[in-house]
């Protein structure tokens, strides 16, 4: 289940997706509120607006020219052409996701090394370059055509690549468990989504609703699989389409889950093992946008109002109310992009054998997975294991609390059964995520066997505490300390993609 965290940082760290450009800039923008709020409307005075409690500062990713009269022009391929005052952003330059993919794929080419190609390939499916991933892997096959882990991707594909097959059995199922009229179905070749949003693209996007959150979840269902093959890891296929609901309204999400269980009045999304169901809304109808929905809506009417009273103060407000509303825009798809990756996670989970469904996990590592492959709210799909900047902050404000940070407390699931109120669960997380984190990207082998050993417990045991931090030691050894120790070092040098940036050019 993914908890809503109780205030939003608007972020929008959108990456240009054309390979051609060599190099791109970060822009940190920060919305200047006190202007805003300082500002009179030229035909209702003074207006009503209150500052969101939320974080204004924006990195976004694309090509910026600085103009005459301080002002800034930033163009994004996707999202068009946006306009800033100097004053109010931080610019850095530097190479474009793809142009690095390209040059480690190039350095690894040239050593002629199976190996080392297949690596860089797994860096460019880290950072959610699919097609890069699958040039890299071609590429492999081309020095080693017996590369085993190439020749499992280039299988995997192969049948990833064949739709699924009828899903009337699934409609059926779903009817029944939404029982909502004017729901309506759309299929993809490997989900079947039932919905009630509309059949036409919003403005400003190139699909219907249904469709990009199918696009969405096919996304995750590729990636989560590659991620384990691309490692050896051969997980089930599923046989049959997944499951997939989508409220294009909060309100009727939220009765719909609180019908369910009353737990689910918190959560953003969900997935129900019973049901094999994923659950969503539309992000941007939450309530939590609402005031800045109402900031969007006012300086929409200031810049109406404007030709009548020109100033300096209300062009500023003309060149800013396209850009909000846009930027706006794009944190409500971010926010849609989190909750689906997280949530999908857990189907995949629950559907590859990898967490059976039968089976009891304990909620430390379902969750650890979950946020492991969940896209960070201030990105778009950013790919697999990216730095969380919400769940490292969790975990660092846990850190030093050796008490409710430790291993043991962790994995005996305490961490979630001990935890009564929502910044407990939201430290929860966090820790799950970045003990998860570590032993994906270090301990990988161990934590394939952790997961097994866990799947093959019977479907009825209880998850006591001490059988469950006995299952861990079997696997990752009785030294704690130094596995603690290596967890803490490994944690202390993960920093979020700003964080490297602006370390990088102090």
């Amino acid at each position: 289940m993914f908890l809503r965290l109780n205030s939003i940082c608007l972020s929008a760290f959108l990456f240009a997706s054309s390979s051609a450009v060599a190099r791109a800039d970060i822009v940190l923008y920060t919305v200047p509120l006190d202007q805003l709020i300082a500002t009179k409307s030229p035909r209702t005075g003074p207006p009503r607006i209150r500052s969101p409690r939320t974080t204004l500062t924006i990195p976004i990713q694309g090509k910026t020219t600085v103009n005459p009269g301080k002002t800034v022009t930033f163009r994004h391929p996707r999202f068009g052409t946006l306009y800033f005052a100097l004053e109010n952003v931080r610019i850095y330059e530097l190479p474009t996701t793809e142009s690095l993919a390209a040059q480690r794929l190039s350095v690894a080419i040239r050593q002629n090394d199976a190996d080392q190609v297949m690596e860089a390939a797994r860096w460019c499916l880290h950072h959610g370059l699919l097609s890069k991933f699958y040039e890299a892997v071609g590429k492999v096959l081309e020095i080693n055509p017996q590369h085993t882990e190439a020749l499992h991707v280039a299988a995997l594909k192969r049948r990833m690549d064949v739709p699924i097959g009828s899903s009337s059995d699934q409609e059926a199922e779903l009817r029944k468990f939404v029982s909502k009229a004017d729901m309506k179905f759309k299929a993809s070749k490997h989900f079947i989504l039932m919905h009630d949003t509309p059949d036409e693209p919003a403005p400003n996007h190139t699909m219907p609703r249904a469709d990009e959150r199918l696009e969405l979840l096919e996304t995750v269902y590729e990636s989560f699989l590659l991620r384990f093959y691309s490692q050896g890891v051969e997980l089930e296929i599923p046989r049959e389409p997944l499951k997939a609901v989508l409220f294009s309204d909060y309100r009727h999400f939220l009765d719909f889950a609180k019908r369910l269980s009353p737990e689910l009045g918190s959560a953003a999304g969900f997935w129900t093992k019973a049901e094999n169901v994923s659950v969503f809304f539309d992000q941007g109808t939450h309530e939590s946008f609402a005031p800045l929905k109402q900031l969007t809506e006012q300086m929409q009417q200031m810049k109406e109002a404007a030709p009548d009273n020109v100033t300096p103060r209300t062009k500023d407000i003309v060149r800013m109310a396209g850009t909000f509303a846009l930027l706006l825009e794009i944190a409500q798809e971010n926010s849609d992009i989190e909750v689906v990756s997280h949530e999908a996670t857990h189907q995949m989970a629950g559907n590859t054998g990898l967490m059976p469904r039968h089976v009891l996990t304990p909620t430390w590592a379902a969750e650890g997975l979950a946020t492991y492959f969940e896209s960070p709210h201030d990105a778009a799909w950013s790919g697999i294991g990216a730095v969380n900047k919400q769940r490292l902050h969790s975990y660092r404000d846990l850190q030093r609390d050796r008490q409710h940070s430790d291993i043991g407390f962790i994995v005996g699931d305490q961490i979630f059964t001990q935890a009564q109120t929502n910044d407990a669960a939201l430290y929860a997380y966090g820790q799950s995520w970045a003990l998860t984190h570590f032993l994906m990207e270090k301990r990988f082998d161990e934590l394939m066997t952790y997961y097994r050993r866990l799947g093959e417990m019977p479907p009825d045991v209880i998850l006591a505490p001490e059988l469950l931090d006995k299952v861990f030691t079997e696997v990752f050894g009785k030294d704690r300390t130094r596995l603690d120790s290596d967890w803490r070092t490994y944690m202390r040098t993960l920093k979020t993609d700003l964080e490297k940036i602006v370390d990088e050019r102090r």
